[in-house]
Parts: structure tokens; sequence; C-alpha cells
């Protein structure tokens, strides 16, 4: 087990040591925001025939060639086709078929006349404009071709790739498993939410702001709490291990008399990997191997325990369903004040956010009240092991955890969800 270790060694650890989930078979309209976990290939053509891009007339582009309003072409009207007719009957030269968007070409046409280039008449049509061939028509397979890969495995099923799949005629897609996670609050003094309140007692915050950040996510999540006792904690962690993926435990990760939690961890047969990492706040975070799962330990104070979490064990989590881009927005913005780090150390800072004209101003805050200055912190900028000093003024990158208020302060930088952790 590696000890006291870096942040970003760390984290690499971490995602070294979890795997993408297997597969599993999904209707697409319960596939959006999932991860293909093999390519997708298209079934069918689309549009499945050439078919107008506009309410007009199909004709024979050298039949109009001339046309312009001074000297019209008159052409015999043949019929009407709309979308979903079978082409029936081919326009041949002199004739014109009305034609409605969406609708197939009938044979004989290469060009379609937008209908108000046209006096829309009745037997003959005045055409006032020329067509060139392929004039207005959207071309078999143009959207989708029938074979093509439409989304590669790992690809992300957003709304948009979810009709080009429809469109492509599939209707269920193999997606990376999401895994079930476990949460284990520690410490005689926890209450899982709805249960009476009672003097000394603290409700299980922690573990409620993990849940919150995971089914947001879309992930399945059982929560439970041990005391502390060796008997319960081996029961609830073995009770979890058995109906989830991943097991998170919050609190008895340090060295006080009732930090268990890796103690019992090491009775199971667990291989620790790591920890307490060189990271503030956030520091008593460690993670395992228990059977074939991962098992996370995280600090019990709030904001230590929040920090491992956003930056070490959702990232992991996130990379089990093959999700592998950060869900958090990366931004850059300007130092309000001096912020310091240390030499052998990595400090997470929490800032506000304003604007400055274009630009964003980054507020570094010390925490008063945890819970209270956490929820309401937007920002948190990163000060890397080995930077002991970032100065006033400067301009650095940070993670925004509030996208709605990053956007109520109207802050116009270059950001991404797409970026790093």
């Amino acid at each position: 087990m590696r000890c006291d270790i870096g942040f970003d060694e760390a984290l690499g650890l971490a995602l070294e040591n979890v795997f993408p989930m297997a597969s599993e078979t999904i209707a697409v309209d319960r596939a959006v925001g999932r991860v293909a976990f093999g390519p997708v290939h298209a079934r069918v053509d689309s549009p499945s025939v050439n078919a107008s891009l506009k309410d007009g007339y199909a004709v024979v582009s050298a039949d109009v060639e001339t046309a312009c309003p001074d000297s019209p072409v008159r052409l015999a009207l043949s019929g009407v086709m709309a979308a979903g007719d079978r082409p029936g009957h081919a326009v041949f030269p002199g004739k014109t078929m009305r034609i409605l968007s969406g609708a197939a070409i009938p044979p004989g046409a290469d060009a379609v006349v937008a209908e108000e280039f046209t006096d829309k008449g009745r037997p003959l049509v005045a055409v006032h404009a020329p067509a060139e061939p392929g004039r207005n028509i959207l071309e078999k397979g143009t959207d989708v071709h029938c074979g093509e890969c439409i989304c590669h495995a790992g690809g992300l099923l957003t709304p948009q790739v979810i009709g080009l799949i429809v469109a492509a005629g599939i209707f269920e897609v193999p997606v990376c498993r999401r895994p079930k996670i476990g949460l284990l609050a520690t410490g005689s003094e926890i209450l899982l939410p709805g249960k009476p309140f009672e003097a000394g007692k603290l409700y299980a915050s922690n573990v409620a702001l993990q849940q919150a950040w995971l089914a947001d996510g879309g992930f399945d999540v059982k929560m439970r709490v041990s005391g502390d006792s060796r008997r319960q904690m081996a029961e609830q962690i073995l009770g979890l291990a058995e109906q989830t993926d991943v097991l998170v435990t919050s609190g008895g990760a340090w060295k006080g008399d009732r930090d268990l939690v890796v103690r019992v961890l090491e009775d199971l047969g667990c291989k620790m990997i790591f920890h307490r990492v060189r990271m503030g706040p956030g520091k008593a975070v460690g993670m395992g191997i228990l059977g074939q799962k991962p098992v996370f330990c995280l600090p019990g104070g709030p904001a230590s325990n929040e920090t491992a979490f956003l930056f070490m064990v959702y990232p992991a989590i996130r990379k089990m369903a093959g999700l592998v881009f950060s869900p958090y927005l990366h931004l850059h913005g300007r130092l309000e004040s001096t912020v310091r780090g240390q030499a052998d150390w990595t400090q997470f800072v929490q800032c506000d956010i304003s604007r400055n004209g274009a630009g964003i101003v980054l507020h570094p805050k010390k925490l008063k009240s945890r819970m209270a200055a956490m929820a309401k912190t937007p920002a948190v900028i990163v000060i890397a092991e080995g930077v002991e000093q970032i100065d006033q003024g400067s301009r650095l990158s940070f993670t925004c955890f509030d996208p709605a208020l990053f956007m109520h302060h109207g802050a116009n930088a270059a950001g991404t969800a797409q970026g790093g952790l």
C-alpha cells in the first residue's frame, strides 16, 4: 500500500484500478447520456429515397433551363406526390408533378422547382425560374447511409446521436453498464435522512451529497450507516459489496481510536492501493480492492469528504460507466487576491466568481461555516504541489460546479465540460 502520496499519483492509481463495466442492451429511449459499448452501424438509408426538400413541382430540368418571369415555361400537371406516397407515374418532358416536402422524387424528374417560382396553375403550371439537375433534392442516404458507423465505441449518446440512431433504423443499443454504488456512512453519531433526530447525532450529509451527485449522473445508489463497531462495520461493508459494484465509505479513515474503516477492510482481505494523500482538504482518502470491487475510503469532515469525492472518487466511478470526460466546467479567470499553496501539497481553494467586463474574477475564500460555505461555493482552484503562491491578478484555470450561477453572472470565457480534472 502506498501512503502519503501526491494527489496526481493517487488519482492516476485510482483511474488505473477501475475498468468499464460489461455491456447491456437497452432501448434508445433510455439511452441518452449513456456510452456506446461498441460501434453502432446504420441498418437503413435515411432518407430511404431521393426526396424533395421543398413544396413545389418535380420537373425535367432541361424543360425549365430558360424559364424566367418574362418568359415562363408552362408544363402540364400530371399528379401529386406527398411524403410517404410510393412513386407512381413518371414525369416526362413537358410534364410536371406537384410534390410536397419529403416526398419521393418521381421517375424521370431530376429537379424540383420551389412553388414560389410558379403560379401553381392547373392544368398548366407556369414556371418562372430554372432548376438545375439535383435542385431541391435530398439524395437517398444523405443523412445516414446503410452500413456506416454512426457512433463509435465509447461515444456518448447525446440527444442528437439518439435521433441519428433512430433514423438509422436502430431501436436498441449496447451500452456500457453503469456501476451500482454503495455509500456507507460510519460513526455511531450518524443518522440516515428520515430517521428521528437525537441530540448529539448528525444526519449523513456527506453521503447525501454523494448520492445527489451520483443520482444526477444516472447512477443507482444504496446508502447504509454503520456504528463504530468492527463487527457492524464488517457486516455493512460485506452486505453492500454483495449488492453493488463499488463501495464508498465516509468517516473513520484517519488514525484515531475509532478510525476503523481501513483496518476492517484489511481484515476482510481488501488489498489497499493507497491511503493518505498529500492534498487538502481530503488527505485521509484511501482506495483498495475488495474481491474485484473498488473501495474508496473518504474522511468524515465535510470539506475533506466533498473534495476527495469530487476530484478523485467521482471521476473513477464515471470511468467505470465508460464516461471519460469531466462532468464539471473548466474555465479561466483572474485572481482577485493572492493564494498560497505548499511545496509538498496540492491545495484546493474554494472561490466565489463574479464578472468583470467579459471576464471572470475569482474570489478565494476561507471556510467559516463548513456546510453553508460549501453549498454556496461555485468554483475551486487547484494549486499544484510545488506551487507556493499564485499572485493577485494571475489568470488561471478553475473548476466550476455551478454552471447556472456562472451564467447568472454573465461571465464570458472560453470553457469546456470535456476537459480534464
